[in-house]
């Protein structure tokens, strides 16, 4: 038996023995809301009202571009608003490349994967509206004509909202170019 095996032993039986680490919930110990609002992860505190971004429409842009039978890639121009009482602010301390607004995807072709349309505009505004476009991958049903994607409006959930359970909307589209 090699040296290092009875070494090895009594290092799993240490560490066995060690009493289990406090989860991250545990070592915060118990939150306190402070005056004003929650703070978030930038070191704002919420105070007044709150955005409430939707996606109002989602209208593809040319006919799908066929890659092989019934996958095809569609583009999409998707108008977003803010529908609440305070402006929908990207919170500053996120990377350029991480402010992303909207995403779309065919849930179908591939599952958790969702291209994004990241940038500007920092904020927007109540009542203002927005066009964001950007491309998706999609399968066709078995006519080869019809498919289907769902949009969400601040996927990561980066933006306090007063309504966070409005921020999908689905469609099935048709396409005039089937992909066979």
């Amino acid at each position: 038996m090699p040296r290092s095996v009875p070494l090895l032993t009594v290092l799993v039986a240490a560490a066995l023995a060690l009493p289990a680490s406090a989860s991250l919930a545990q070592q915060r110990g118990r939150q306190q809301i402070p005056p004003g609002g929650p703070i978030i992860p930038s070191g704002r505190v919420l105070g007044g009202e709150l955005p409430d971004l939707i996606i109002v429409s989602m209208i593809p842009a040319t006919p799908v571009k066929c890659i092989r039978p019934f996958i095809g890639q569609a583009s999409f121009s998707v108008f977003v608003r803010n529908v609440g009482k305070g402006a929908a602010v990207m919170p500053p301390t996120m990377p350029q490349l991480g402010r992303y607004w909207v995403g779309l995807q065919d849930p179908s072709l591939v599952p958790g994967v969702m291209p994004i349309a990241a940038g500007p505009p920092p904020q927007l505004l109540p009542t203002e509206t927005k066009l964001f476009s950007l491309d998706v991958f999609v399968k066709f049903d078995q006519t080869a004509k019809t498919y289907g994607v769902v949009g969400r409006v601040d996927p990561a959930n980066l933006i306090f909202e007063s309504n966070e359970n409005n921020n999908e909307k689905a469609g099935i589209f048709t396409s005039t170019k089937p992909c066979l």
